[in-house]
């Protein structure tokens, strides 16, 4: 199943510029919960097409709306308006949501940002204008979130991105930096000369990686290079980082990302022709004792160059890297295992934020899960809630900091504690 699955996958990416030119807004319709109000249908997309939408408003609401962002839903030309992942909570507490299908798929950031923000527009027209809005995304949609408080510092009064992709371009950098490091420790030479094709990705994957590397726990001497150096790649030691390696996203999936994401031009659907990410700029790091220094290693691993014209560090652009110059409250949630969205995206965002002078306006906390997007609707719960009290009362919650060590972090707000975790008691 997972080998088809990945022919699956790198078959699609060998199409994509077909399927870039075919959105189509699957009907919306769906219907509400007790007590609640179903709105559903199509608006213009911001820059062509349209997107599809779902609002839902409880009969008592408290006049306050949740604007979720969904994640990276594929490629397929089926655009879907999701359900966030609380929706039976939400209405019982009172408030209102709406989402957006976005009027594209693939990588939507762009999309997500601008219509998300029309539809919260219609929302006011449609019901009423609320009292409070927030934004809330997931993986993708996190950085449709962090976007947003960029290029619209004041429409939200606060937001929750959950396993997130908050530094955009960065994470594709990751993939890039991910398959140079495999390419150097293997000596397999295959960056940057990879090919989107399955015969290409299974050949490399199971006949060069696996063979050199082993497999997280039964790691090859190459492999224990391999392991350390994205270790620090990914933001360092952490609960479940080998576990995360052994999910679904693990493993060959987040080679996969590797190639698809970062080694051909472009980014999903927008500047195909172009070479959007980059390693030039990472320092690699690697622990002592393994049989490779790091001043070798930096030395040797190839170091691919992005297109300046398309390698845009700020602002209201397609792969934009969030400024961290936030104006509303900001509470991250972020699973520690996380192979494919890793933590580093975290501690980069904490570091933007810390350098715009608003670290105090960021509070982030870990939750000790292998998997991307591993949560309890228990820690969405209490990661709305607090922040909802901080924006409503100025109760600003507690958070860790992820600037340190996080080797045993998360222990407070994991609801519950997996049964294997030695915290438990």
């Amino acid at each position: 199943m997972k080998r088809l699955l990945l022919i699956l996958l790198v078959t699609l990416a060998s199409s994509l510029p077909a399927l870039a030119q075919n959105w189509v807004v699957e009907d919306p319709k769906f219907d509400a919960l007790p007590n609640a109000t179903a709105y559903f249908g199509a608006r213009p997309g911001v820059f062509a097409g349209q997107y599809g939408y779902r609002i839902e408003v409880p009969k008592n609401w408290n006049g306050e709306l949740v604007m979720y962002a969904h994640g990276f839903q594929g490629l397929e030309p089926r655009l879907r308006a999701s359900f966030p992942p609380i929706r039976e909570w939400f209405i019982e507490q009172g408030y209102a949501w709406a989402a957006s299908s976005f009027s594209a798929n693939g990588w939507a950031v762009r999309e997500g940002a601008d219509e998300t923000r029309d539809l919260a527009l219609y929302f006011a027209q449609l019901v009423s204008k609320p009292k409070r809005t927030y934004l809330f995304g997931a993986s993708m949609g996190g950085n449709v979130v962090t976007d947003s408080l960029g290029n619209y510092p004041t429409f939200y009064d606060g937001a929750m991105p959950v396993c997130g992709a908050l530094t955009g371009l960065e994470l594709f950098d990751y993939f890039l930096s991910y398959a140079a490091a495999a390419d150097f420790v293997t000596g397999g030479n295959f960056v940057p000369n990879v090919q989107s094709d399955s015969d290409f990705f299974i050949k490399t994957y199971f006949g060069v990686i696996l063979p050199a590397l082993g497999t997280p726990g039964k790691y090859t001497a190459k492999g224990k290079q391999f392991d350390s150096i994205i270790k620090y790649l990914s933001g360092g030691e952490r609960p479940y980082r080998t576990e995360g390696l052994n999910t679904t996203l693990g493993g060959p999936l987040t080679f996969y990302g590797a190639w698809f994401g970062s080694t051909k031009p472009g980014i999903i659907n927008h500047n195909l022709d172009k070479q959007v990410a980059t390693n030039d700029y990472v320092q690699y790091k690697i622990d002592p004792g393994l049989g490779l220094e790091e001043a070798a290693l930096n030395a040797g691993i190839k170091r691919i160059k992005a297109d300046p014209a398309v390698r845009i560090t700020a602002g209201r652009y397609w792969y934009g890297i969030p400024s961290g110059r936030i104006l509303v409250p900001v509470l991250s949630l972020h699973t520690s295992g996380d192979p494919f969205v890793p933590v580093n995206m975290e501690i980069s965002y904490r570091q933007k934020v810390n350098a715009a002078g608003r670290g105090d306006l960021l509070v982030q906390r870990l939750i000790r899960r292998p998997g991307h997007c591993e949560f309890t609707p228990a820690e969405f719960q209490q990661g709305f809630s607090d922040l909802t009290k901080w924006v409503g009362a100025g109760v600003k919650p507690e958070g860790e900091d992820l600037l340190g060590d996080i080797s045993n972090a998360g222990v407070k707000w994991t609801l519950p504690l997996r049964d294997d975790d030695p915290m438990k008691k």
